[in-house]
């Protein structure tokens, strides 16, 4: 699986951010006709960046400013419009630190309104979700599990995925709609589920490994396993040649469809997807791990409503702190 990677761009704003704090602490005042030594090293050091023989056709557009004042120390392009990509992560990881603090947890809860009869619950089981992007399959079912342990086996009622800590918009205004089903653009949702530790919530990875022969149909798996996502599988295995395959997924549905060809004795290939609405897709995650746990919901599964007060709570699953999830959010860029 194959990720676009922004290093060296992220690399200049980085360098070009920490100068500027630099300069803002330090520097001297300037006047207007001679700039302070420190924004005059800024200056050069970002010019040489911009100038490395390995940027040669790529176009950047750089801002730096004092973070006080807002006064411009550093431009150029200034006003080109260019897309940030993961430079955004600079941004939005520098104001969660400062509002939620590096020691933040998000929590994933699970509790329950009605009463208890022996091992029967008459109420409904209630999935509660903080906004946490690192929830695993293992996870829910580590939080299955914790059901079980508390003697539940029979759920009367539904169960209810809460994910009303964000709002219903799923998708960005701005985003484009042929990027939809790429993992950069994965629907936003306080109730998620990430395939692996690389953290693409929202998303399940599809792999297609050939056919024992020329003219079968590839073999295609999901990561994690779910009853949520449907393929519609038109590949095809060939007996030599490239594997090229595409995942796709329909608009309004969660319907991977697979084309192209793989090569008979090749390796697997992957590909992250988005599935269309996270929060049904964590539900059915969850009441997948409590099946596998013995533990019967006889109810429907209902989406976006919110927890009552009085809910008793069963079990709570807490994120790795925010300074630790900055590491795979500010590494793995898109």
């Amino acid at each position: 699986m194959q990720r676009r990677r922004y290093p060296r761009a992220l690399a200049l704003v980085a360098l070009a951010t920490a100068l500027a704090t630099a300069t803002t602490s330090a520097a001297p005042t300037a006047t207007a006709e001679s700039p302070a030594p420190a924004e005059t090293r800024l200056s050069a050091t970002i010019d040489a960046i911009l100038a490395d023989a390995r940027l040669d056709g790529a176009q950047a557009g750089v801002v730096v400013a004092d973070a006080t004042t807002g006064d411009t120390i550093y431009q150029r392009n200034g006003d080109r419009r260019l897309i940030p990509a993961s430079n955004t992560k600079l941004l939005t990881s520098a104001a969660a630190m400062e509002l939620l603090g590096a020691g933040h947890r998000f929590t994933t809860d699970v509790l329950h309104t009605g009463a208890r009869r022996g091992t029967v619950l008459t109420g409904d089981l209630h999935l509660r979700g903080g906004g946490d992007p690192t929830m695993l399959a293992a996870d829910y079912d580590a939080l299955a599990a914790r059901v079980a342990a508390a003697g539940i086996r029979v759920v009367g009622g539904n169960l209810v995925a809460d994910d009303t800590r964000y709002d219903a918009t799923r998708l960005g205004p701005d985003w484009t709609w042929d990027d939809e089903p790429y993992y950069y653009a994965a629907q936003v949702s306080a109730l998620t589920v990430a395939p692996d530790t690389d953290y693409d919530a929202g998303t399940v990875i599809v792999t297609a490994t050939p056919g024992a022969g020329a003219g079968e149909r590839p073999q295609i798996s999901l990561t994690p396993p779910n009853g949520y996502v449907r393929i519609d599988n038109r590949a095809t295995t060939v007996a030599t040649g490239t594997t090229n395959v595409s995942f796709d997924h329909e608009h309004g549905t969660n319907t991977v469809v697979v084309t192209g060809q793989v090569a008979v004795g090749a390796a697997p290939t992957s590909d992250w997807v988005t599935v269309w609405e996270p929060t049904g897709y964590a539900a059915d995650v969850f009441r997948t791990a409590l099946r596998r746990q013995g533990v019967q919901v006889l109810g429907r599964t209902v989406l976006g409503r919110a927890t009552p007060a009085s809910a008793t709570g069963i079990a709570r699953h807490d994120s790795m702190p925010l300074s630790e999830l900055m590491v795979p959010f500010l590494k793995l860029l898109r």
